[in-house]
């Protein structure tokens, strides 16, 4: 068992990824065309800017299952904003962001200052998100967005690249140099692995804990934006199911949900088999509720195999503990 927590810990998301594409490929040779490749890019783009933010909530010990709401708010009060109050594109984006930030701050200051559950506080951010949504637009859809706003989501770079991935590929970048290169990724790991003795160190784990879902919230923001330049039209439901997409990714990814452990290279990799899921399946012209399935059943996967692994540690824990005393 403990050589086959390493194998995977090491290689098995990149194996698991070759072998789902080897198989789909199998069944239906469009799947490895350079287009569909770069369908399965554009299609986890956004998926991939909001596990960055998930990631940091997740090494700290932290669950933030609002960022499907978020994405929906961005979507709909940058139209409203745009369309109804002619606000210039810039500064409407900018509004935008300041009220995911705002979100994201609120999720992490109740959090940390008054305890309440990360699971319990982000679920209900999501179903107020989700009311205030539909309560702004009427239930309707929000149209006659400009064509400079839609750019971000549908232009191709040299006609090939589609700025969604140039996006993407850039947050990571951020991402990764801030868990790997900063003193505030090393604390979201430290608070992570243990907040006691975090703090003991005079370390301020609540202002770290703010900070990740705030960047979460961020992150949640642009994707928000680059969501509504792909669909052109400003949907009180976009967001709706991206959290679990996105926690499935991370999780299948290896990192943990018990905090502490994780990179964020592995996360992509995780969200890259779940756009390969979708789209082999799609491609193999299976059903949407087919898909939920599958897509339930790799969650649960996922999550089994990382709470085996936390027993394990703590086993080890334990025994080290014994041997001490």
């Amino acid at each position: 068992m403990n050589k086959f927590f390493k194998l995977y810990n090491k290689y098995g998301v990149l194996i698991i990824l070759l072998i789902l594409m080897v198989i789909f490929w199998m069944i239906n040779p469009v799947f490895m065309t350079v287009q569909n490749m770069i369908n399965i890019l554009k299609q986890v783009s956004i998926i991939g800017i909001v596990a960055v933010g998930m990631t940091f909530v997740l090494v700290s010990d932290g669950i933030d299952l609002s960022v499907g709401g978020v994405i929906s708010l961005v979507c709909i009060t940058l139209s409203l904003f745009v369309v109804k109050f002619n606000i210039p594109i810039f500064a409407a984006m900018a509004l935008a962001l300041i009220e995911a930030v705002i979100v994201g701050f609120i999720n992490g200051a109740v959090i940390a200052k008054i305890k309440v559950p990360p699971l319990i506080m982000t679920l209900g951010t999501c179903t107020f998100l989700e009311g205030f949504n539909f309560t702004v637009c009427g239930g309707l859809p929000i149209y006659g967005l400009p064509n400079s706003l839609k750019w971000v989501g549908q232009y191709n770079v040299f006609g090939k690249i589609p700025v969604l991935v140039i996006a993407m590929l850039l947050m990571l970048a951020i991402g990764m140099f801030i868990l790997n290169k900063t003193y505030l990724g090393r604390y979201f790991y430290a608070i992570g692995s243990n907040e006691e003795a975090t703090r003991l160190t005079g370390i301020n784990a609540n202002r770290i804990r703010i900070t990740a879902y705030t960047l979460s919230g961020f992150m949640a923001g642009v994707a928000g934006i680059l969501m509504l330049g792909r669909i052109g039209s400003g949907q009180p439901g976009a967001g709706d199911g991206y959290e679990m997409d996105v926690l499935t990714g991370c999780v299948l990814g290896g990192v943990s949900l018990s905090g502490g452990k994780g990179k964020l290279s592995n996360a992509i990799a995780g969200i890259l088999i779940i756009g390969v899921l979708s789209n082999g399946m799609s491609i193999a012209g299976m059903g949407t509720f087919p898909q939920k399935m599958v897509k339930g059943i790799v969650l649960i996967f996922a999550v089994v195999l990382d709470r085996l692994q936390y027993v394990k540690v703590r086993k080890k824990v334990k025994v080290n503990s014994a041997a001490e005393k």
